[in-house]
């Protein structure tokens, strides 16, 4: 019974991680039959093609920059190693 107690707790707050992680953004997306444009996070079918994205907003306004590279970090040892 105890164990089964903390097992069901674990269970909850894996479920929990998992439901809290960040989406992976917003995508325009257009109907290959009707030609219809809508801004989702998933395909509803496989009718719907994407278009643009990823969008940080659900309007598909504002469009996700990548993360500049770091200059300031030393270089990986795998690109010191002399190359063959």
């Amino acid at each position: 019974m105890k164990y089964a107690f903390h097992a069901a707790i674990l269970g909850l707050a894996m479920c929990s991680a998992v439901l809290a992680q960040p989406s992976g953004g917003f995508y325009l997306l257009k109907n290959k039959d009707s030609g219809k444009v809508l801004c989702s996070q998933n395909p509803i079918s496989p009718d719907w093609v994407r278009q643009l994205g990823p969008f940080k907003d659900k309007d598909c306004k504002i469009e996700q920059k990548p993360e500049p590279v770091r200059t300031d970090l030393p270089a990986s040892p795998l690109d010191l190693a002399p190359k063959k």
